[in-house]
């Protein structure tokens, strides 16, 4: 080989060792879970962690009533006492299935102000794997 065959190959090597190194990650390895934040005006919750199966119950001042369904990897809205259900007709969000998601890695309840989140341990969004 030539050492032009060599330049080449060192610099297609360079360039795939930094798409690996800059590639975003879906959940930190470290950490190994996801979490749930909720968001609701006036009402604060702590990430949840998404390890085993729950229900969380979400009840405002108004009259507003969610249910959230929690199992290991995801969760889904449940139950809504909104005019047009919306937010259960969005499915269950989940690690794996983000990339395929309109909304992503979001569940949204707009008639509650409602936000459900899945993030990582330090409160960032989860981001679908390339």
């Amino acid at each position: 080989m030539k050492r032009r065959d060599w330049l080449i190959i060192g610099i297609v090597l360079l360039a795939s060792l930094t798409l690996f190194l800059l590639r975003p990650r879906a959940v930190d390895p470290d950490a190994g879970t996801a979490y749930l934040r909720i968001s609701v005006p006036g009402q604060t919750y702590e990430l949840i962690p998404l390890t085993e199966e729950r229900e969380i119950v979400i009840e405002q001042a108004d009259g507003s009533r969610n249910v959230v369904e929690i199992f290991p990897g995801g969760f889904r809205m449940k139950e809504s006492n909104c005019p047009n259900q919306d937010c259960i007709l969005q499915g269950d969000v989940t690690v794996d299935n983000i990339a395929g998601r309109v909304l992503a890695n979001e569940i949204i309840c707009l008639p509650h102000r409602l936000v459900l989140e899945l993030v990582t341990a330090d409160g960032q969004p989860v981001e679908a794997e390339p």
